[in-house]
């Protein structure tokens, strides 16, 4: 049986029994049908929804509840400063029912809204004071825990959610793919999540979990909120009440989201194929409407010209606007009371975002510690000084490399001193290693990295193939094989003029490709650090690693067979991916939300989208798009790239560690530095940041900055240079062009002329000397001086250098 067929079978068959037994186990005495003929859900006599199911032509999607009572939901909470309180659901008439908190009657009706589930939900003050609460509003109890294989294949994890100065939209995801659309046609101050409690370290300090225990929809927020956020649902006066429709709709495949929840709500809808743009370069794009009036700012509020024509179906219209400058351009489109908005970005040239990551490890300092994410800044150090050499800085990283990898490693047996278990620190040095050669062409940094991968293969590669820390699989707690592949790529080329490469290349191959064997038969049972969930990146760096194994595959059916294994894992994490939020700052980043606490000592949980781990999804979606040539992928992953490159400050050049999604956190952050140690010290494990004085405040949609400028113990917040390597792979040098089925010729990082069948194209920086052609006709094709003839069905490096071809 075929990769794909087995986790077609964990999708479609495996999920529904576990979702039907949990059902028929939890399911109380009593219940009420709620139905229609396209839906049914099951009221518990306690007011909360046992189940949902949507019923279709092909097969019904069974939206999962929360059966604990300290999950369940709908519920009505508040929270005043402390601890969320929660309310018990009194009945008040057929499917409706009503609880209080502190003078604060909310009352819940289940109803159909124009065709779907519905909760009609009002908020009445009944004190004699104002209502003011940090937030209030219902926790929804859709069954967001994923704590196991593979059940977690049937939870929905919350993917986007928006706040809209009129309306609310948003959606949650299954890693099987379907898809549970969120509406109200009223304004919804914010929302929220929360999380399990992870663990001690040391006591009484709690470190946050890894997985979600719900979702909120928070009706009423304190300010400060981001500005396109309604702005009035602060506070309830004595006597008033607010009513909002909140309804659930299944969205029947991704690509008809925003239409559906339009016919739904009757609310503007933006669709952005594409977020990212080169400066002068036109964007497109569509707003779903009645007759919206669209207007296109940059960040002064300046107007732009914009061109607006009504599209087949005449609710959508097409929207095109150049855009001038690197910046963020605010997109408004007003449909009667309605208003929704979106940005769309023009990043900075490739080359200035490496110069610039470069100049970021060197402000914020690598540290020698039990994290390589403290070290990660030399990835972007030593590309750009492959590319753009620079004496002063380029220097002065090249001394703290050494100087810290004397530090952390036994030079003489080349083994890591401390903490060898944590794989990931010694192959991602061997990455950089690789790196450094590269920049420098030092013999002696590829004897060092090949040595440290013996050491890693004959210690941690356990007999079925998997990296291991331990008893657990490490292959993808940060892409161990990748880092090994890396280096056989370097062994190859140089074993074509040094024949005594060849064998340590053949060798780092067969352990790496044994690695990502044992991935591809897990059929998705991966293993993580940490506290195991369907985790963002045991998933992504699975992916990504036997897409680039495939990519070394002259075998066609190898080829096939590994891409196959690649693509369902990839479709999985579509889930935890921004893949239609119509904000170019996020487009692309994955959802993670643990990170915070270790990398920039802030609490609680949030949101960190992109941060440096929604690298590795990129790199995923490159190797796809190069094995398939299904735009779908160059697309997610050129703008995920104008995502990553607004990390760096486009008015100050300054480096941030993150983007935070969350509409309103109140955080608590260390504010000062360990003075024990300094940046130049050993420094191990995970200082907890309440060890420290810190400082409260409120944050929201918006760049989170870097703390290792003046933090001196250990901090991870330079695993934002992730993002920096992964551009110097996919897009630094190299230019793709497409040909579409209606023979539309599109380029990326380029210029494409046509005469016939002639195409001229003309890369946008000097470093791109590599063009990746994807056409279905023959053309005759110039590139940097040189002209080629292209047969129909072309999809290769047609130009430059191929990287992952090498011959064993």
């Amino acid at each position: 049986m075929t990769t794909k067929n087995t986790f077609k079978l964990i999708a479609k068959r495996i999920v529904p029994v576990i979702l039907f037994l949990s059902f028929q186990i939890g399911m109380t005495a009593q219940t009420t049908l709620w139905k229609h003929r396209d839906w049914e859900g099951r009221i518990s006599a306690k007011g909360t929804l046992e189940q949902l199911i949507f019923k279709n032509n092909r097969h019904n999607d069974t939206i999962p509840f929360f059966h604990q009572e300290s999950n369940a939901g709908p519920t009505f909470y508040a929270n005043m400063g402390g601890d969320n309180l929660c309310a018990t659901w009194i009945p008040d008439g057929y499917r409706s029912f009503r609880a209080t908190i502190n003078q604060v009657e909310c009352r819940l009706t289940y109803k159909e809204w124009h065709g779907q589930p519905a909760m009609e939900i009002t908020l009445e003050n009944k004190g004699v004071v104002p209502f003011q609460p940090v937030k209030a509003g219902i926790r929804l109890g859709i069954d967001t825990y994923m704590d196991k294989y593979p059940d977690w294949f049937g939870k929905y994890f919350p993917t986007l959610m928006m706040n809209e100065p009129t309306h609310f939209y948003g959606y949650l995801q299954t890693p099987a793919g379907h898809t549970l659309g969120l509406v109200s046609p009223q304004p919804v101050a914010s929302w929220s999540v929360d999380y399990n409690l992870g663990y001690q370290d040391p006591a009484p300090h709690w470190f946050m979990g890894h997985r979600i225990e719900s979702l909120n929809l928070d009706l009423m927020n304190a300010l400060p909120l981001p500005s396109h956020c309604p702005q009035n649902l602060w506070t309830l006066g004595q006597g008033e009440s607010k009513t909002w429709i909140v309804a659930l709709a299944h969205i029947s495949a991704p690509e008809q989201f925003e239409e559906t929840l339009h016919k739904v709500a009757d609310i503007p809808m933006l669709r952005m194929p594409h977020t990212t743009f080169r400066p002068n370069e036109t964007a497109v794009f569509e707003v779903i409407g009645n007759s919206p009036a669209i207007e296109i700012t940059d960040d002064r509020g300046t107007p732009l010209k914009t061109t607006v024509t009504t599209k087949a179906g005449g609710n959508r219209k097409e929207v095109s606007c150049l855009l001038p400058a690197t910046g963020l351009y605010t997109v408004k489109a007003t449909d009667g009371d309605k208003q929704t908005l979106g940005i769309l970005s023009a990043h900075a040239s490739w080359q200035q975002t490496l110069e610039q990551a470069r100049q970021g490890a060197l402000k914020y300092h690598q540290k020698a510690t039990s994290h390589i994410e403290s070290w990660y800044g030399f990835h972007s150090s030593f590309i750009a000084a492959k590319y753009f050499p620079c004496k002063q800085p380029d220097e002065a990283l090249r001394t703290r490399f050494d100087y810290l990898f004397a530090l952390l490693h036994d030079t003489q047996q080349m083994q890591p001193l401390y903490y060898g278990s944590r794989i990931q620190n010694t192959s991602g040095t061997i990455g950089m290693l690789v790196d450094k050669y590269e920049a420098y062409g030092d013999i002696e940094d590829l004897k060092k990295a090949s040595r440290l991968a013996d050491w890693l293969m004959n210690t941690w590669q356990r007999e079925d193939g998997a990296y291991v820390n331990h008893n657990t699989v490490y292959t993808s707690v940060i892409y161990v094989a990748k880092s090994i592949l890396e280096l056989t790529l370097t062994e190859y080329e140089l074993s074509k003029t040094n024949p005594e490469w060849k064998e340590p290349a053949n060798r780092h191959y067969a352990s790496a490709k044994r690695a990502i064997d044992q991935l591809v038969a897990s059929q998705g049972n991966f293993e993580t650090e940490g506290e195991l969930t369907f985790e963002d990146g045991m998933i992504s760096c699975s992916a990504l690693q036997i897409g680039m194994l495939a990519l070394m595959q002259k075998d066609e059916k190898e080829r096939r067979h590994y891409t196959d294994a690649m693509l369902q894992i990839l479709d999985s994490h579509a889930c935890l991916t921004q893949l239609r939020v119509p904000d170019a700052r996020r487009r692309g980043g994955t959802m993670r939300y643990w990170e915070a606490q270790y990398d920039v000592q802030m609490l609680p949980n949030m949101f960190n989208s992109p941060h440096g781990w929604s690298g590795w999804r990129a790199y995923a979606t490159y190797y796809a798009y190069l094995l398939t040539g299904n735009e779908q992928w160059l697309r997610e992953t050129y703008n995920a790239m104008g995502a990553f490159s607004h990390l760096i400050d486009y008015h100050t050049g300054d480096l941030r560690w993150a983007f935070v999604v969350d509409p309103y956190l109140r955080v608590k952050q260390a504010c000062s530095a360990d003075t024990h140690v300094t940046a130049d010290s050993l420094s191990f494990g995970n200082p907890h940041p309440e060890l420290y004085d810190t400082r409260e405040f409120v944050i929201g949609e918006q760049y989170v900055n870097m703390i290792s400028d003046w933090q001196t113990i250990n901090t991870q917040d330079n695993d934002v240079h992730e993002l920096f390597k992964c551009i110097g792979e996919t897009m630094l040098t190299n230019a793709f062009i497409i040909e579409r089925e209606n023979g539309e010729i599109l380029g990326y990082n380029c210029q494409v002329t046509r005469q016939g069948n002639q195409l001229t194209v003309k890369a946008t920086e000097k470093q791109i000397t590599n063009l990746h052609c994807n056409l279905r006709n023959a053309f005759s094709v110039r590139f940097n001086g040189q002209t080629k003839q292209l047969k129909p069905g072309c999809l290769e490096w047609a130009f430059g250098k191929n990287i992952y071809q090498v011959h064993y």
